[in-house]
C-alpha cells in the first residue's frame, strides 16, 4: 500500500495539502437543467439544449471491455434530467465541456460515478481549465480497490525506468511515476529530467505558459528537484520518451513515496 495519497502538485508544493482550493471564475458558472438524450460511440453526451458535450476532467478507457462498460454505464442514464455546469469553452470538436449531475438519484455526478466505478481516468489535459481537483482522489481510491480498468493493469502508473512499457504507449494516454533528477529551464520550455541521460530517459516538457502558471503558485525548479511525481497525458517520442504538460494539474506529487526503496511494491502497482 502506498504511503500517503497523491496530491496535485500545484497545491502540495505551493501551499500545502491542507489548503483550500480557490476556484477561478471559469469554474463558477451556475448549473442549469438539461436532459441526456443520447451517448455517442466516443462517449460524448448528447443533450437536449447544449447538444454535443463532454464530461470535463476525465477520459474513458481506449480499450474493451472497459470502454464498452463505460458507454453502457452512461447509456443507462439516457432520458434522465441533468443539472449541467459549463466548464470552459467548446473544444475543437465543438463539444461543450461541462459537469453533469442527475436531478434524481441523489444528484449523482456522472464524472464522479465513472471514476468511482473504475471506468474512467482523470485527464486535465483535455480541458481548458481543471475545475475538479477532487477527481484525483476518486481515481486513487478506485485504483487502490482495483476496480474496473484498474484490475488488468493497462492504465496503472508506469515507472520512468520501464522503458519498454513507455515505448509501447507512445501516442497513447498514460500515467507515469518517477523521481525528478534535474530541471532545465529554457526560454520557451522547462524540462523535468528523470534520468542521467536526458536524450534517452523520460522527460516532462513544460511550455513557458504552463511554467509561468506553476510559478505563480509558488513552484520553482528547486522545489521540484528530487520530488517523486506522477504525470499524465499523451506519451510522445522525443529524445527518449516525453510528456508535455499543458496544465499544472497534469502533475501530482506523491507524498511519502520513495520509488527507489519500494521497488517491489511499485512494480506490482505498475504491472
Amino acid at each position: 500500500m502506498r504511503i500517503g495519497a497523491a496530491i496535485g502538485v500545484w497545491a502540495a508544493l505551493a501551499i500545502g495539502p491542507a489548503a483550500a482550493w480557490e476556484p477561478v471564475p471559469a469554474c463558477t458558472d451556475e448549473a442549469r437543467q438539461d436532459r441526456l438524450t443520447g451517448i455517442t460511440a466516443q462517449g460524448d453526451l448528447v443533450l437536449e439544449t447544449e447538444q454535443l458535450a463532454k464530461l470535463s476532467g476525465i477520459r474513458l478507457p481506449d480499450g474493451s471491455p472497459h470502454r464498452q462498460q463505460a458507454l453502457d454505464w452512461l447509456k443507462a442514464r439516457i432520458g434522465q434530467p441533468l443539472l449541467v455546469s459549463i466548464q470552459g469553452h467548446r473544444d475543437r470538436w465543438n463539444r461543450r465541456l461541462l459537469r453533469a449531475r442527475l436531478v434524481h438519484a441523489q444528484g449523482l455526478d456522472l464524472g464522479h460515478g465513472l471514476l468511482e466505478a473504475g471506468l474512467a481516468v482523470v485527464d486535465p489535459g483535455t480541458d481548458h481549465i481543471f475545475c475538479q481537483p477532487e477527481l484525483l482522489a476518486l481515481e486513487e481510491t478506485a485504483r487502490e480497490r482495483r476496480l474496473g480498468l484498474w484490475a488488468d493493469g493497462r492504465y496503472n502508473p508506469i515507472l520512468v525506468d520501464q522503458t519498454e512499457r513507455l515505448k509501447e504507449r507512445v501516442g497513447s494516454f498514460a500515467i507515469v511515476e518517477g523521481r525528478v533528477r534535474s530541471v532545465g529551464e529554457r526560454k520557451q520550455r522547462t524540462f523535468l529530467n528523470f534520468g542521467g541521460h536526458w536524450a534517452e530517459d523520460f522527460t516532462i516538457i513544460i511550455p513557458r505558459k504552463t511554467w509561468m502558471q506553476m510559478a505563480e503558485r509558488g513552484i520553482s525548479a528547486d522545489s521540484l528537484k528530487g520530488r517523486t511525481l506522477r504525470a499524465r497525458g499523451i506519451l510522445q517520442s522525443w529524445q527518449g520518451i516525453a510528456l508535455t504538460i499543458e496544465l499544472p494539474e497534469m502533475i501530482e506529487r506523491l507524498e511519502g513515496v520513495d520509488l527507489r526503496d519500494n521497488r517491489g511494491e511499485d512494480k506490482r502497482l505498475a504491472r
